[in-house]
């Protein structure tokens, strides 16, 4: 009897923990395809993973449960959409897809292509609902930011921007979920200091950060983090204590007493708030290239071993994959694709020769122009270096024929345009190259073209006057 009703209880309180939420619709524009929606990891790499993908049959129905720990920013990337929403555990949503709107083709070959940001449509919204809330949030605001952009960082407060906060604080009055609020709060915050241009910023973060809880998934207030924190280090460096702060990092790698040195500022009293400000300031710092890259790396490997915020440790990894993918002498990225015969080829086949690694579309341009360039050189060291195109055509034969017909014999593979391989060789251009060691590792990354004299390099190499350098 005794067993019976723990295992009654231990039901009950597996399934009180599970907090689900449905995501259903219909949207016939889209019957047949698969949808794939993320979340951030982080709102400093802002690195991806897969939250859910909607099924979409073949009359446009689609349903999916999910179970969310926490109100999350999901979106996927579609067509010419960034198309997001917010979930909240134990909710339901259905959802109004925009509507069906594929790439032409001179956006997808446009690196400066931005995709359209559209807050997805949910049935049945009451006021009090987060969504709700945030977009008639954001309209008004933003609204109002635009329109007075430049006369609100030219003349501040002068132009009435405490009466809009006014205005706003009353409009949402009623509102009383906790996420809207500190969203709304942390929009708010992002307003006064554009106002005040900066001047009382220091009293901002100690009002706004310091004294408040870390809201990682919150998109208001990483915002406003990541605007005041850009390049924190590189600014820091140039200010009184900046020769103390390269000391610690080139060579003493320590989190221990980099925590000592900026604790001494009184916003950054906050231990997560300060460690989210360290790991931030590492993360911009790989890109400018003001700090050595090994120190920063084993700075950044200080903080994931010290620190007592789970969320610090992935951001801390995210960085870490962030810095050392692609990097010069790391193992090129794996992947096996098709080859024009039908045939699935690894990157690890190509071992013990160097390789020339290029991604192309032959609807472009520059792919198109390069091609001959390629062929010259190919010519002349395919005895020492593989020569690898891999393609992102849609119309595959039409890519195959334009190999034969010009009669380019280097070997060639075929992915899609937004396809793992892509995405994980940060191909936003065509044509794009790499260049690789007998063992697999990136020796040019990325490499030089043809047009900016590849050979020469090569030539270097293969004689011996260039040590390849990681």
């Amino acid at each position: 009897m005794h067993k019976i009703i723990i295992y009654i209880l231990l039901l009950v309180g597996i399934s009180s923990s599970v907090h689900a939420s449905k995501v259903f619709g219909i949207a016939k524009e889209y019957a047949g395809n698969e949808l794939i929606f993320y979340r951030y990891q982080d709102r400093i790499t802002f690195i991806k993973e897969e939250v859910f993908r909607l099924k979409i049959d073949s009359i446009g129905k689609f349903s999916i449960n999910i179970e969310p720990e926490e109100t999350i920013y999901v979106f996927g990337e579609f067509g010419i959409y960034h198309a997001y929403f917010f979930i909240e555990a134990d909710k339901d949503y259905e959802i109004i897809l925009p509507p069906f709107a594929e790439k032409e083709e001179k956006d997808i070959f446009n690196p400066f292509f931005m995709l359209e940001k559209v807050h997805i449509g949910i049935k049945d919204m009451q006021k009090t609902d987060l969504n709700y809330l945030i977009i008639d949030f954001d309209y008004y605001y933003f609204r109002y930011h635009d329109l007075n952009l430049l006369d609100i960082y030219s003349s501040g407060l002068k132009i009435g921007v405490d009466t809009f906060i006014n205005e706003i604080n009353q409009r949402y009055a009623y509102a009383d979920n906790n996420y809207f609020k500190a969203y709304k709060k942390y929009r708010i915050a992002a307003l006064k200091n554009l106002a005040t241009q900066k001047q009382y910023e220091q009293a901002l973060i100690y009002a706004y950060f310091t004294k408040d809880s870390v809201l990682h998934e919150n998109p208001a207030y990483m915002d406003l983090f990541n605007n005041i924190y850009s390049d924190y280090f590189d600014k820091y460096l140039v200010s009184k204590n900046g020769a103390y702060l390269y000391a610690v990092i080139n060579y003493g790698h320590s989190i221990t007493r980099l925590n000592r040195l900026l604790s001494e500022h009184f916003e950054l009293r906050n231990k997560e708030f300060r460690e989210l400000v360290i790991l931030k300031g590492i993360h911009d710092s790989f890109a400018n290239k003001n700090l050595s890259w090994l120190p920063l790396l084993l700075t950044l490997d200080s903080v994931y071993i010290a620190t007592d915020y789970e969320k610090h440790k992935l951001i801390s990894q995210n960085i870490a994959d962030n810095t050392l993918s692609l990097a010069k002498g790391t193992i090129a990225p794996p992947f096996e694709l098709p080859d024009s015969a039908g045939n699935m080829k690894n990157l690890t086949d190509y071992r013990g020769k160097y390789v020339y690694l290029n991604f192309a579309n032959t609807t472009t341009y520059t792919s198109q122009a390069e091609f001959d360039l390629i062929k010259n050189i190919y010519d002349r060291y395919k005895g020492y270096c593989i020569f690898l195109t891999v393609f992102t055509d849609d119309n595959r034969e039409n890519a195959k024929n334009f190999m034969t017909n010009n009669k380019y014999e280097w070997s060639d593979l075929f992915t899609e345009n937004n396809s793992d391989v892509i995405n994980t060789y940060k191909v936003s251009t065509y044509p794009t190259y790499y260049f690789i060691s007998p063992d697999g590792t990136l020796l040019s990354s990325p490499a030089p073209s043809p047009i900016d004299n590849f050979e020469t390099y090569l030539f270097d190499i293969i004689e011996g006057r260039r040590l390849p350098k990681p």
